[in-house]
């Protein structure tokens, strides 16, 4: 069963309220210390799987990892699945509620819509249908799990119990009984024969809601309405219900922790072209009290504006509400259970859904890091950009890759502000405009962020997408009365950007810290902003879409029913222990100036196995700075020589990165420290007395010859290898009238062939 889900800023991330059962996980949550540190697992998989009973079977026969399961297959799974967690949860939905757009025929009249709603059975529904007994009865607006914000007085079990009379009563207020055709006619409209087309998915995907319409069916047919039930697939339930074509239909909706909805859903103000408002409700009366739900102060004080508002909905009523989903889930074995987080609302002591950090969080029992997750879209993709999607199973995709400013703390979805992720904090003051006093509301954007194709992320994106998809566009993610009451936006510098409000409602806040940026440089060139920029590639980088976020997982793949997700290495909540881990295995802590030496290290992979394809380089800071690229040598092991020319204490920082995609994954840099010194300079040799100078006479001149002494032997370093080359000198015997000049010159030449031979290596 298919789900519509309004995501509004402040939603709880219900991501799996889909199909009824939902799937919902329990954990300890007590053995994880930062639950933004993620992600554990490589890769998640979704298919289109439209039919329940092909995901039942596609579990039980292990390829898929986690499927929300009928209680009527319950002891199936219990029996084919021995090894599977299955767990139970209740979550803050509407589910199989009977939906009017109060404006078209013949539902337009309320005594149709409270006729139908005597017809309603809750009990035999929960019972009888495939929920088996398993649900929540919910006769209020708001579920039943949303505490104090529901007004006990408005309760349709109590107005509208289950009585087929009643109902026939009220028909016959505005239509006329033809007895003979057995049917009831509407004079208003030249006795037309009444039919309520009542659109739903079909039973493949969803059996309860399946069943609900058929009884609906069969009840109505007992006092003569006919009932003309139209299967429709997602797409076609959101183009009619958008369209405003739908007379009625069947659908549930998954809340956040306030019943902000209903300021969204019945406010006239959003029946426009991409509003919330597809049930046509115009009442003055409501949207004054509405107004005042959300323009409160307090949450106190919107307290008693939301019980009004529900006195006013069960007299219009645009739904008649059903059931409360309990969600049955199981989830493979293979998974670690623990790592599994949930959503908590004290003092409730069952988890109300799962956390948004279950994605990073989910490990499997085998292995620290990796493995592919097998999911599944319960419905077509309809689109997977952030501002305009409807279902949930989008939402599952979308805020893997778009990550927002907070996120609801799993332990109490009630604490504030949350647990930041891309905002480092924000501040919210009054000032004067002159006669005007406006709520400033500053945010500051945690530095050093980027998108997944290495842009910054910066202000300038949260102005964009402000601007942009919220007072131009009016998406529904995007706009609301916030935005109307936005008179000016001060970009301060990359972190800190100023928003200032006319107006400013007891919930406004959450619309700003649990903002969703999106990349300017992405969603700027696109010719319509609105395409769903997973099918639109990448401007510039191959291999990438322009469903480019921040968050902890890259789309990898789209096709038209199937999705990739990958891990992004570069996410800033990445575990520090999925990362190469560098060892020193030789590095001196002393060195001599211009001698060379030696670094090596050994790397190893984050499950632990040597890593034979990392980049690793060794950077000595200090009098000089020196870059050394070590080269895998075998077995995870990397090496390279150096040679320091300058003398002083260098600190060593190696790093260690691998390829991963596009990305690189990074090690902690491994530090130490060496000295370099100068080498000291030997004692110096004494030396001999040289040899007498010789005298000759030339041309009876007297001429003294100094003979040479050769320069003293150096000894070189242990790893040098020095050859001396002496030369061969043939001596001739003197002619007896020639001068000692040439033997004079004969010992200048040895010695000079000798110091030359000391000074050559081979």
């Amino acid at each position: 069963m298919s789900l519509k889900s309004m995501y509004t800023v402040v939603s709880l991330i219900l991501l799996i309220l889909l199909v009824i059962p939902l799937v919902t996980i329990v954990s300890a949550q007590t053995k994880i210390q930062d639950v933004r540190l993620g992600p554990y697992i490589d890769k998640i998989t979704m298919p289109v799987a439209r039919d329940y009973n092909v995901r039942l079977m596609a579990f039980i026969a292990n390829e898929y990892d986690l499927v929300g399961v009928l209680p009527a297959d319950l002891d199936r799974v219990r029996s084919q699945r021995p090894d599977a967690h299955i767990i139970f949860t209740v979550g803050l939905t509407s589910l199989g509620s009977l939906h009017f757009n109060v404006e078209l025929w013949p539902v337009k009249y309320p005594e149709v819509r409270k006729a139908l709603a005597h017809l309603f059975n809750r009990d035999k529904i929960i019972a009888e249908s495939p929920l088996k007994g398993i649900a929540v009865k919910n006769p209020y607006i708001p579920p039943p799990t949303m505490g104090k914000w529901v007004n006990p007085n408005a309760d349709f079990e109590k107005l509208y119990p289950y009585n087929p009379d009643k109902a026939r009563e009220y028909l016959s207020k505005v239509f006329v009984w033809d007895d003979t055709a057995k049917v009831w006619r509407d004079p208003r409209e030249g006795n037309k024969e009444v039919e309520i087309e009542i659109l739903s998915l079909p039973e493949a995907t969803s059996p309860t809601y399946w069943w609900i319409a058929q009884y609906i069916k069969s009840e109505a047919e007992k006092i003569g309405l006919k009932i003309r039930l139209t299967p429709v697939s997602s797409r076609e339930l959101d183009a009619r219900t958008a369209a405003g074509t739908a007379q009625a239909w069947i659908i549930g909706w998954g809340f956040g922790r306030f019943p902000l909805f209903m300021y969204y859903f019945w406010h006239s103000r959003e029946i426009r072209p991409g509003g919330w408002n597809e049930w046509h409700v115009r009442n003055a009366t409501l949207d004054d009290i509405l107004d005042k739900f959300y323009y409160a102060k307090t949450a106190d004080e919107a307290l008693k504006y939301a019980h009004q508002a529900q006195e006013l909905l069960v007299d219009i009523i645009p739904w008649i509400p059903v059931y409360t989903g309990v969600a049955i889930t199981a989830v493979n074995g293979a998974i670690d259970r623990d790592s599994i987080v949930l959503a908590y609302a004290p003092p409730f002591k069952d988890p109300v859904g799962f956390s948004y950090f279950w994605w990073n969080t989910v490990r499997f029992k085998d292995k620290p890091f990796g493995g592919v997750l097998r999911y599944h879209f319960t419905v077509d993709i309809t689109t997977l950009h952030p501002a305009i999607y409807l279902w949930a199973t989008e939402a599952d995709a979308i805020f893997r890759v778009y990550a927002s400013g907070y996120q609801l703390d799993p332990s109490d979805i009630y604490k504030d502000p949350g647990i930041d992720q891309l905002f480092s904090g924000y501040n919210v003051s009054t000032i004067k405009e002159g006669d005007k006093e406006l709520t400033k509301i500053t945010l500051y954007v945690k530095p050093g962020l980027k998108w997944h194709d290495g842009t910054p992320l910066t202000a300038s994106d949260i102005e964009y997408t402000y601007k942009k998809f919220g007072m131009e566009l009016k998406t529904r993610r995007y706009y609301g009365p916030y935005v109307d009451a936005t008179v000016k936006i001060n970009v301060v510098n990359d972190t800190t950007i100023e928003f200032y409000l006319s107006q400013y409602g007891w919930s406004d806040l959450y619309n700003f810290i649990f903002f969703t940026p999106l990349p300017k440089h992405i969603f700027a060139r696109l010719t319509n902003p609105l395409d769903d920029p997973s099918l639109i590639p990448h401007p510039t980088i191959k291999g990438l879409t322009a469903m480019i976020g921040s968050g902890p997982f890259v789309l990898t793949k789209r096709e038209i029913a199937y999705a990739e997700l990958s891990w992004y290495p570069e996410y800033i909540y990445r575990p520090p222990e999925r990362a190469p881990k560098v060892s020193i295995l030789a590095l001196p802590s002393s060195v001599n100036v211009g001698s060379a030496f030696t670094i090596r290290v050994k790397v190893l992979t984050p499950a632990g196995t040597p890593a034979t394809d990392a980049t690793v380089e060794a950077v000595l800071t200090g009098p000089a700075e020196i870059r050394v690229p070590l080269t895998h040598v075998g077995e995870g092991v990397y090496e390279g020589r150096t040679v320091i020319s300058v003398p002083g204490s260098y600190q060593v920082t190696i790093v260690a990165s691998q390829p991963v995609n596009i990305w690189t994954l990074s090690s902690d840099p491994v530090k130490t420290v060496l000295t370099a010194v100068s080498p000291t300079a030997p004692a110096p040799t004494p030396v001999a007395p040289g040899p007498a100078p010789i005298q000759v006479q030339i041309g009876g001149v007297a001429v003294n010859l100094s003979v040479p002494t050769p320069p003293p032997a150096i000894s070189p370093t242990p790893t040098e290898k020095i050859s001396i080359t002496t030369p061969q000198v043939t001596a001739t015997a003197p002619e007896t009238t020639g001068s000692y000049v040439s033997a004079g010159l004969a010992v200048v030449g040895i010695v000079v062939a000798l110091a030359a031979g000391f000074v050559r290596r081979k």
